[in-house]
């Protein structure tokens, strides 16, 4: 196993992540624990969007993506 800076990034971001879900079972700290999962899941998707390769190539659909995640934040922004 070739070892590349998104094993790096999924390492780190798994470390808070893996903290935010235990920190989720103490409802003192359930909100925190949630921002703190929030953190280590987003170290790994930006990691996964800009460092990921397939064969040499890497992703070419940055538009989908992108703007699934603003649709995505829109929607969760306003709904009740």
């Amino acid at each position: 196993m070739q070892f590349s800076i998104l094993t790096l990034c999924y390492i780190i971001g798994s470390v808070p992540f893996i903290i935010g879900l235990k920190m989720l079972s103490d409802p003192a700290y359930a909100r925190k624990g949630n921002l703190v999962a929030a953190a280590g899941m987003s170290i790994a998707i930006v990691g996964t969007i800009f460092l990921y390769e397939n064969d040499g190539a890497q992703l070419h659909n940055y538009g989908w993506i992108f703007s699934g995640l603003v649709i995505g934040g829109f929607i969760c922004t306003f709904s009740l």
